[in-house]
């Protein structure tokens, strides 16, 4: 109650003194093949509200997994919240939580602590690094841990104003371990390694992307997506196209390929997501 109150205090905060406020309301659509899980349904709202020096982005997620087998279908709430302070000209640093309530025993309750910190050079390149460190409580036979550490580092090229318009791309390495890896049957560390590349040309943003490696009990987008079910991902490509409807509203299209393990299978899954989000 206390995180809820402080939360809604800093957005009121940052609503008075705002430079701007986003809202972004998204679906989407997970189909598996080769799983136990048959298809999935995902909805959300993201929200930031950002002024010169301070930026708090919530957001809070339903997903709703069918499964093939016969089993109960599974229903989870994720709640994110992540606060950003810009020092300087050229650094900012960030922290928060993602909490899980689910319908998944082992993971319910699971709580996700965010930190990260970035050095940039506006439209020229940048070096950041985040730490994600995640708690499930319930988890059998004993509290799960994992840390998960992910440095990154991006660079801008191209003209915007430019028939090609600008581009950035990004690299990223993860690396996670569990605690007690072979009490749960995992290994001691997973790593992985990820290349996206975005251009900025009128009113199109596209962006194309994929990793290789193996993650488990993965961090992703920030902090607001967790993958808590304990499947080893293999590998992952994305597609994106966002389209500025108006100057502050823009819809999106996304696609995503994940190859992953399940139990002793091979699986994977193709996700369809759209999203619509305004500025004021």
């Amino acid at each position: 109650m206390k995180k809820t109150l402080t939360l809604l205090a800093l957005s009121a905060t940052l609503a008075l003194a705002k430079t701007s406020v986003t809202a972004m309301p998204y679906s989407a659509y997970i189909d598996y093949s080769g799983s136990t899980k048959d298809k999935a349904y995902v909805v959300g709202m993201y929200s930031s509200f950002y002024n010169l020096s301070n930026k708090l982005e919530l957001g809070l997620e339903n997903i709703t997994i069918n499964y093939n087998d016969g089993s109960k279908d599974l229903d989870q709430d994720d709640f994110t919240a992540v606060y950003t302070r810009y020092i300087a000209k050229n650094y900012y640093i960030k922290g928060g939580f993602h909490y899980i309530s689910s319908d998944d025993a082992g993971t319910d309750e699971g709580l996700i602590g965010i930190v990260g910190f970035n050095y940039y050079k506006y439209l020229k390149y940048n070096l950041g690094l985040d730490l994600y460190y995640s708690k499930y409580k319930n988890y059998s036979p004993k509290e799960l841990k994992v840390l998960q550490v992910k440095p990154y580092v991006g660079y801008n090229f191209g003209k915007y104003n430019s028939k090609m318009g600008s581009f950035y791309l990004e690299a990223e390495y993860n690396y996670i371990k569990p605690n007690d890896a072979s009490l749960f049957g995992l290994k001691k560390s997973y790593n992985s390694f990820g290349l996206n590349l975005t251009n900025y040309n009128g009113k199109f943003t596209t962006s194309i992307g994929g990793w290789a490696g193996k993650k488990v009990f993965a961090v992703d987008n920030g902090g607001f997506t967790v993958y808590n079910l304990g499947e080893v991902y293999k590998a992952g490509a994305n597609a994106s196209v966002d389209y500025a409807l108006r100057p502050t509203t823009h819809l999106k299209f996304k696609y995503s390929y994940a190859k992953f393990k399940e139990g002793n299978k091979n699986a994977h899954s193709n996700t369809i997501a759209t999203s619509i989000s305004h500025t004021w």
